[in-house]
Order: C-alpha cells, then structure tokens, then sequence
C-alpha cells in the first residue's frame, strides 16, 4: 500500500503497484518497461541489507522571468509495528513449518519496514506553460507530465513543490511576476501520482487570500495532501500526517519570504516563513502526534546559482541536526543544487525547476540549467534503534522540452530528442547533484 493522509480525505486510499489510486487509473510498470520497477527492487534491497548491517554491527562482530522580481537573493527573516508476511506457499498451510512463524504460530515480520520516496522541484506555470495546456473548455495538464507519471507513481511516496498559486474560479489570472494560475493544475498533480505537495513560497500571497483557497481547496479537491498555505489559524494548525505503508510521515514546508510583502498577524496563517525554532517545535509536535519520519521542504536559496547560499548553508544542517527532522527537500533557486549527507542524513538543497518556461531562450539571465530538473529516488529504511533513515538515494534527471512543455525523463527518452541536448542536460544535473561528494547515481535504462 502506498501514501495516504490520516483523516478524511476525499478519496479512497491509494493502491501502490498498479490499479486505482484516488479514484484513477495508475499506469503499471509493466507498460513502460522493467528497469524502472528493477531500479525500486534494487534500492528497497540495498536499504534492508544496510539495515541488516546495522544490526549485525551493534548485536555482535559478523517566461522570461524568475519567480522573484526585485531578483533577490533568500535573506535571513526575521509505530505501530507492520506484521507483513509472505504467503506460505506450501501445500500444507497448517503443518507449522513456515520460518517466519514465532513460538505460537503466529507470523513474525520478515526484515525492517521501508519505503521509497520520489521528490522533484518547482512547479511553475508561466503564461506559455498554461497556454500549451489550454483546450476547448479550459486546461489540461496531464499531458505534460505523462512520460515522468509512471515514474513518480512507483514511489510509496511521491512529493511535489507547487510554486503558483491557483486560482478558485479560473478567473483573474494571472503570471510572472504574480502568479494566479488555472486549478486544474491539482487534477494534473494527483494523476501524476504525487501524494503530498509542499505550497510555501515566495508566491504563496501573491493573490492573496483568493489564491491561498484556490490552491488548497482544488489539492483536497483532488486528494493530494499539502503543507504551506492556510486558510485560517486551525488549518495551519493541522499536521500533514500521512499513512505510508503503514508508517506515519509528516511532511511540513517553509519559504524564506514574500514577493507581495510581510503578512500582517492576522494573516500569518496563509503560509508558513522560515524560522528555525518554529520549524523545530513543529517537527517536535509531529513526533508527539505519531511521526515516524519528518520531511522538511525549504524555499530558499539564491536564483540561478548551484551553489548554495550562506543562509542555505547555516540553516540547513542546523535543522537537520535536529533529532525530530529527517530529511530537507529545497526549491526557489530554479537550478539543481547539491544533495549534501550529514550524519548519515540527507539535505537536497534545491532541486530545480520541474516545469517551467524558463530557459537562457525565455529570460534574461537564465542559464541553461534552469531547463533541467530532477527527480531524487530515496530509499528509507527502518534502523535497529527504531528509527527510520534515508538508506540509498539515485535521480532521475529531467528536462522540459518547451515546444510541447512535456517533462522529459533524458535518460529514456522516446521522443527523438536531440541526444546532445539530453546528454548535456544529464551531465549539469549528475554534476550539480554530486558536486558535495554525495553519491547520487543516475537511474534509468540509459544510465549504465
């Protein structure tokens, strides 16, 4: 089973391998080819060896335009135990032979829980992305995110970065420099097979309050769960709590600030700033409230630049230095950035744009990277203290092709794009990921 939310949610919960999923149509494996489910086995594998060894090591030898008009760079503000067991293939199911069967019969779990996660970067719909999905009686996404969607859907848990907000009716919309894009952009998400988007950016109030419900009203509507934006003071409140083969994950989201200015007091609650001691304290409640494995995603960071920033590089290790946080996810920089692991955790400090109009052809000042996105494979595992942590990570690496504005997985693609265009842009990505002597490998039937 895969990634659900606790509590109501508008749909059923999804069915991970294949079927239905949130009331929809997943795409098997099967259809595109067996690398991509051979690349999931493998990493599941490597995780529960690596705990394995863990245990074995403890118990005895053995459009033209960015997303920030002033082009700013970021400035500091201001378990329940899962008892899954294979079926006993033997004829006889009540001879008690079965392995995994403890003193009375009962069927013990078979290794460490685990799970795999599937993050990817900005979602930035400029006019032209919108125009290219615009039909007859409104706008339809989906197609530009077909060749990634299976992909994406192999994860038990899939997340996105929504940086535009979404308007509630399709009406007063609006791009670069403010963003009020159309809402059908949620329906396109969840049949992507993301299960929970983080919202918090520096766009988060470019409309307002109007852009805040349209962007959280049509995710619920499409049964994605979401962190970042609120309507009122007890929706912030709420945890993002979601179920994932039975493990409880929080994932929470932060921006270092806004492009239509400081909230006031009263409207603190529309999306969530930067605070190191807040964010603790919200990763603390999480535990409290039964997180097992708490995701962090952070905008922040200076456009156009791979290298992260001094802010990035100070808050960043402090918050996963915290024994309630796990991972950090980053955005806003619209260029992939280096995944760092520090004891043992992992910290994606940017991971680009994922559909955008830009590139150097399409704004000043944008480089070639900002065409380029990817998407970061995790593989986490249960530890023998109970904990769980990130085991084994590889990329999918991603390019949008700007006449159709489709999401192009380089290394399998069946579109006959130019192989010099694919293999640069596999290479800026591979470089900047790695660029802090973390491995990342590249995963995909091309990628050796």
């Amino acid at each position: 089973m895969g990634a659900r939310r606790t509590g109501p949610r508008k749909f059923d919960p999804p069915i991970r391998g294949g079927g239905i999923r949130g009331g929809r149509v997943r795409t098997s494996r099967a259809e595109r080819g067996a690398s991509w489910a051979f690349f999931w086995a493998i990493a599941v594998v490597a995780a529960l060896l690596l705990a394995a060894d863990i245990r074995a090591a403890r118990t005895g030898p053995a459009e033209g335009g960015g997303d920030d008009p002033a082009g700013q760079s970021a400035e500091d503000p201001a378990t329940d135990e899962a008892s899954a067991a294979d079926d006993d293939d033997d004829d006889d199911p009540d001879d008690g032979d079965d392995p995994e069967a403890g003193p009375d019969g009962d069927l013990e779990p078979s290794g460490p829980r685990s799970f795999t996660i599937a993050a990817t970067g900005d979602l930035l719909i400029h006019g032209r992305v919108a125009d290219a999905a615009a039909t007859g009686d409104g706008w339809d996404f989906g197609p530009m995110f077909s060749l990634v969607a299976p992909i994406l859907s192999e994860a038990d848990l899939a997340v996105c970065h929504v940086e535009s907000p979404m308007s509630p009716d399709n009406t007063n919309l609006a791009y670069y420099p403010a963003f009020n894009v159309p809402n059908q952009l949620a329906a396109a998400i969840a049949e992507a097979g993301y299960d929970t988007c983080s919202l918090a950016s520096n766009h988060s109030t470019d409309t307002g309050t109007s852009g805040v419900a349209g962007t959280v009203a049509a995710l619920d509507a499409a049964g994605v769960a979401h962190s970042g934006m609120a309507r009122t003071p007890a929706e912030r409140d709420r945890l993002n709590l979601i179920d994932v083969n039975g493990i409880s994950v929080a994932h929470l989201s932060y921006t270092y600030g806004f492009n239509a200015g400081a909230l006031s007091e009263a409207r603190s609650h529309l999306a969530n700033l930067i605070d190191a001691d807040e964010i603790e304290a919200e990763a603390r409640r999480a535990r409290a409230a039964g997180a097992e494995f708490v995701i962090v995603s952070l905008h922040w960071g200076t456009q156009y630049v791979r290298e992260p920033d001094a802010y990035q590089s100070g808050i960043g290790p402090r918050l996963l230095a915290s024994p309630d946080i796990d991972l950090i996810l980053g955005h806003h920089a619209h260029v992939v950035q280096p995944v760092e692991v520090i004891d043992g955790q992992y910290l994606a400090y940017g991971l680009g744009n994922f559909l955008s109009n830009q590139s150097p052809q399409s704004c000043t000042g944008c480089p070639a990277g900002t065409q380029d996105g990817v998407i970061l494979h995790l593989a986490v595992t249960e530890q023998d203290s109970g904990r769980f942590a990130v085991a084994a990570a590889s990329h999918t690496p991603t390019w949008v092709d700007r006449t159709t504005y489709e999401i192009v997985p380089v290394l399998d693609d069946p579109g006959g794009r130019d192989p010099a265009v694919m293999e640069a842009s596999a290479a800026r990505t591979a470089e900047a990921l790695q660029s802090f002597q973390t491995t990342v490998p590249a995963s995909g039937p091309a990628a050796g």
